[in-house]
């Protein structure tokens, strides 16, 4: 695979292009005998049918929309484990001050459980920190088992902090994939995606101008900047600025 990548000709984010050419291919199909009308390439089944080859291809290669769609239930689920904790951190560091000046000892001093830094880790939602932090954490309460369990710390609520890595853990995992994929893919993407758009762009222009006088509220079907934004409010999600040499 090359490092260079080709340049980019879609006017939107990458993820959005499908979801694009499906809008777009939706309004075509209404107005096809229009199109028919205006040229001959846009009659018959054959423009329907590269079409709908190209719009195969960049699926195959460009689940990102997807991605997008799981990165942000990844980490919707991610923040909600994270601040259920808050309630158990309390208790926790309750039962280690109390614990601190009973005998037997605790192993550490109460801040060398670090529960400041799981704290930190939520409110910045740094997932691998809140990890690394509970880790630390598990270690030290298995170290100090007898002497928080004299103070009403029970397995249970060690689960709590392991059930809690575990899953951010596994989490953490999905998204490095998830980009992995990304970057693998890059180069395939953007070549399928700028195919794609070359054939989004022939239709957005033939019916903004057949469109532009005579109906000019169905030619708002066409207007790419009305697309995108009738698009984003459907599936919102974020994401960058969109690529491309502007805005029709």
């Amino acid at each position: 695979m090359s490092n260079s990548l080709p340049k980019r000709r879609y006017q939107c984010r990458l993820d959005e292009v499908g979801p694009m050419a499906q809008m777009v291919r939706s309004s075509f199909v209404t107005d096809q005998a229009d199109f028919a009308k205006a040229s001959p390439d846009f009659a018959g089944p054959n423009f329907l049918k590269e079409y709908d080859k190209r719009y195969a291809t960049l699926e195959a290669l460009v689940p990102t929309a997807n991605r997008r769609a799981t990165d942000a239930e990844v980490t919707k689920a991610m923040n909600k484990v994270a601040k259920d904790l808050r309630d158990p951190l309390n208790w926790l560091n309750l039962r280690l001050n109390r614990a601190r000046a009973r005998t037997p000892a605790l192993t550490v001093a109460p801040a060398a459980f670090g529960l400041g830094k799981i704290r930190s880790a939520i409110a910045v939602r740094d997932m691998e920190k809140l990890d690394g932090a509970l880790k630390g954490l598990l270690d030290l309460l298995a170290a100090n088992a007898a002497q928080l369990t004299a103070q009403g710390h029970t397995a249970d609520d060690t689960k709590v902090f392991s059930d809690a890595r575990q899953t951010i853990s596994g989490f953490n995992v999905t998204q490095n994939d998830n980009e992995n994929a990304r970057l693998v893919l890059t180069e395939e993407n953007v070549t399928a995606a700028n195919a794609m758009w070359e054939l989004i762009d022939e239709i957005l222009d033939a019916g903004r101008l057949m469109y532009k006088q005579t109906q000019p509220r169905k030619a708002v079907a066409y207007t790419l900047a009305r697309l995108k934004k009738r698009m984003r409010a459907e599936n919102s999600g974020g994401g960058d600025a969109p690529v491309g040499e502007g805005e029709k």
